[in-house]
């Protein structure tokens, strides 16, 4: 084909998927504009955002042409907030929206006014990305994670481009900000490329961005600063800007693939510059160009809506009406008298062959197969039953050593990764660079440890940039660790969030597949925490994510390693799933051996025979590692205090924002009798807010008997076990609790209830003046160890 012709195709491509963004955002009849407007054939309510979808529709236009010419695969992410009705005029187009609504959206007339009379209307169609459309892969209400999840879903996928663009609006989110450096993380040999094109089109809501102000030498000099090849495309500047900008797409892919064959052919491309695009185009391209006055194409005011008036004001009706005209729809498609729609013959040259329509990307999907993980064996890597029950050891260690298993085990699926902005090595993972390293693509110094160009582990520190690749990399069917220092954890947790709602609104969409969990892991433990002080402090994450659908979101709290093991293992057999797994980091007893940690698993909840009586008092109740090791303390304190008093002791190690265990105990309430008793008092002790438990529990009718102890935004620079004591969740205060509920319960008289307070009072005061004189815990409490 000639570039003219070319030119003329995009051109009407472009007129097409503009006009059909416009009728969405505005009509609900007379939808192709096949007579001149009425004010009955506007909106009630006018929702929806002009202003970027002229840019949208003219990138579409030209990656539909990369695509024919080079036969390669493509994805294509927006991040321009609200410019879906432009990403669906061209689902429409291409037919992907047919292919898979073939019975709501025809490929005809009436699937155009389906879209058009749904758009932001109630039960309709949103006016962002969302995953009932084709080809999507990030919700797209929330700016800044574009860039990153379009580098997750490249990842290990080496034929794939994914073109972002990026508005430069959202290129001042931190997120955005920090996914420019993921450069140094894509390996060229094994990886698929992202192609950035960063849209200036000058104006956010309702003022200038950083972008828009900056001159074309500053741009080039900040994006070759950040490690790539920039190529700016200006409509201001002489020439046609839809030459310059397929020029520049040729260019772009060019880079890309000199420097995946060179990489390929066994050269190391040391600090690959990849090409990114700094288009300048008008806001509102194309639309009504002022308003009594008033600037709006090129300009802030075209953001939204528009002639927001159409329905009432006769000015506003005309300038649509001129303004949807300008388009000459009608001129680039017909129909048949049997219904057949047909687009102009230029517009057809530059739709993709139907597999490679962005629309149909299979990995949008969750590709073509999610292949299930081949599993590391427990039984080779648990503590076994030799081990004696309160034998110390490390959860974190043993989740590494599951995970080097694991990549050893799926080397050739290349399905694994760890995304880890915490290093490796502080969350004691380092058993994995045993099997592999971590990923850099730029200069590798003789002395740097465990670093290589196709390491499996990716490190940057931040937790935006990494977790929103892991949310790529998930997406697209592939399974991955985002494990984090505890207290930062909150960073991500918006990010998250917009993760869930993904995962929440797939579900019921025929087309697409059950995708692999996203699993976040919190170590650096706030109850470890006491050298770091208390910034270091905050479970927030946890209790923020137990807000979520009970199906989509599950916590996992495991009280050792074996259980950390299985739970790993559950964690990454999950589908459609974000799941949290809290396991410290140090040396803690071991309670529990491999059967018994699957058999807990299954319910996430369990009484633990070894150490409960018959008939019981008094309940005491923990959930996380360091907070059970503290109530197994207070277990051998209240029995050699009240030897005969009867205690039980119940294990929590999963949460939901239903309620404590798994959504199978939750289906059985009365399970919750049978575990705490009809009557009894319990002392709950858990690693994060009390008020998360409460509200956990709030609809049992046992609720009142529940003494919740926890986090208590209490901390400092201080020892370990001061941090339970500052928070009340220490072995002497559970003691403390439990004696007031057998008072309550008329199980021991007032005497035996003050000396027992009397007695722990005495022996924290004691703890407290100790530490300030030897800055450490005493070895009682440092080297204590569980005797039944």
């Amino acid at each position: 084909m000639t570039q003219a012709r070319e030119i003329t195709a995009l051109k009407k491509l472009v007129r097409a998927s503009n006009f059909l963004a416009t009728s969405q955002i505005y009509l609900k009849k007379n939808v192709l504009h096949k007579r001149p407007l009425e004010h009955g054939d506007i909106k009630p309510r006018l929702l929806g955002h002009w202003g970027t979808c002229p840019g949208i529709n003219f990138v579409y236009a030209h990656v539909n042409r990369l695509i024919v010419k080079n036969q390669r695969p493509f994805l294509y992410l927006v991040g321009p907030g609200h410019g879906f009705p432009a990403v669906q005029a061209n689902l429409f187009i291409e037919g992907s929206l047919s292919h898979y609504y073939p019975d709501i959206i025809p490929y005809n007339e009436d699937g155009i006014v389906d879209i058009c009379k749904k758009f932001s209307a109630a039960y309709g169609y949103p006016s962002h990305a969302n995953p009932e459309a084709p080809g999507q892969i990030l919700e797209g209400g929330e700016l800044g994670y574009s860039l990153s999840v379009g580098f997750g879903a490249v990842l290990d996928n080496p034929n794939l481009i994914a073109t972002v663009l990026v508005g430069d609006g959202e290129a001042e989110t931190g997120p955005l900000a920090a996914s420019w450096y993921a450069n140094r993380l894509i390996n060229p040999a094994t990886d698929g490329a992202v192609l950035p094109i960063v849209h200036i089109n000058g104006y956010k809501i309702s003022g200038p961005t950083r972008m828009g102000r900056m001159s074309h030498e500053e741009l080039d000099l900040e994006f070759r600063g950040l490690g790539y090849h920039p190529i700016i495309v200006d409509d201001q500047e002489e020439g046609d800007v839809y030459v310059t900008m397929a020029e520049a797409m040729d260019k772009a892919y060019g880079i890309i693939n000199d420097v995946q064959t060179r990489a390929r052919n066994g050269e190391d491309v040391e600090k690959p510059r990849w090409p990114v695009i700094l288009m300048r185009t008008a806001k509102g391209w194309t639309g009504v160009s002022e308003d009594n006055g008033n600037k709006l194409e090129g300009n802030c005011d075209s953001h939204q809506v528009i002639v927001n008036k159409c329905a009432t004001n006769k000015e506003h009706l005309e300038a649509l009406d001129g303004w949807l005209a300008s388009y000459k729809f009608d001129e680039l498609y017909k129909q048949d008298a049997h219904g057949h729609l047909t687009f102009d013959k230029d517009i057809q040259s530059l739709l993709p062959p139907k597999e490679l329509c962005c629309g149909r990307q299979h990995l949008s999907y969750g590709g073509e197969v999610v292949r299930a993980l081949n599993n590391p064996d427990l039984n080779k890597l648990s503590y076994g039953p030799e081990v004696p029950r309160g034998h110390r050891g490390f959860s974190m260690n043993k989740m590494g050593e599951w995970m080097r298993e694991a990549f050893k085990l799926n080397r050739d699926q290349r399905n694994l990764r760890i995304f880890s902005p915490d290093e490796t090595y502080s969350n004691q993972l380092q058993a994995v660079f045993e099997e592999t390293d971590r990923a850099w693509q730029w200069p590798i110094e003789e002395w740097d440890k465990d670093m290589a160009r196709d390491g499996r582990v990716l490190e940057l520190l931040s937790e935006n940039l990494l977790f929103g690749m892991l949310h790529g990399y998930t997406v697209t069917g592939r399974h991955g660790m985002f494990p984090t220092y505890e207290s930062f954890s909150q960073v991500i947790s918006s990010m998250a969030d917009q993760y869930c709602k993904y995962v929440y609104a797939s579900q019921g969409v025929h087309f697409r597949k059950p995708l692999p969990s996203c699993n976040v892991v919190l170590s650096s433990l706030l109850e470890r925490q006491d050298h770091n002080g208390y910034s270091h402090q905050n479970p927030s994450f946890l209790g923020a994510m137990l807000e979520k659908h009970p199906k989509i979101t599950s916590a996992y709290l495991p009280a050792d390693a074996n259980s950390t093991l299985v739970y790993t293992e559950k964690a990454y057999a999950g589908r459609d799933k974000l799941n949290i797994l809290v396991a410290g980091k140090k040396e803690l007893p071991q309670w529990l051996n491999l059967e018994e940690a699957r058999k807990q698993a299954k319910d996430g909840v369990m009484v633990w025979d070894f150490a409960s009586d018959d008939n019981p008092d008094v309940i005491l109740a923990a959930c996380g590692d360091y907070v059970t090791q503290e109530a197994m303390a207070a277990l051998v304190l209240i029995r050699e205090m009240l030897p005969r008093v009867r205690v039980r002791f119940v294990s929590v190690t999963e949460l939901t924002s239903s309620g404590l265990g798994s959504l199978e105990f939750q289906a059985q309430p009365w399970l919750m009798d049978e575990i705490f008793t009809e009557d009894k008092g319990v002392v709950f002790n858990y690693h994060g807010y009390p008020n998360t438990i409460k509200k956990l529990i709030f609809d049992y009718k046992g609720c009142k008997r529940f003494r919740i102890k926890g986090y208590e935004e209490e901390g400092s620079t201080t020892t370990p076990f001061d941090m339970g004591v500052r928070n009340g969740t220490s072995r002497f205060h559970l003691v403390i609790d439990m004696a007031y509920k057998l008072f309550q319960q008329g199980i021991i008289d007032e005497p035996q209830h003050v000396d027992i307070t009397t007695d722990m009072l005495q022996r924290l005061v004691d703890h407290n003046n100790y530490i300030k004189v030897h800055g450490v815990d005493p070895k009682h409490i440092e080297d204590w160890v569980w005797t039944r």
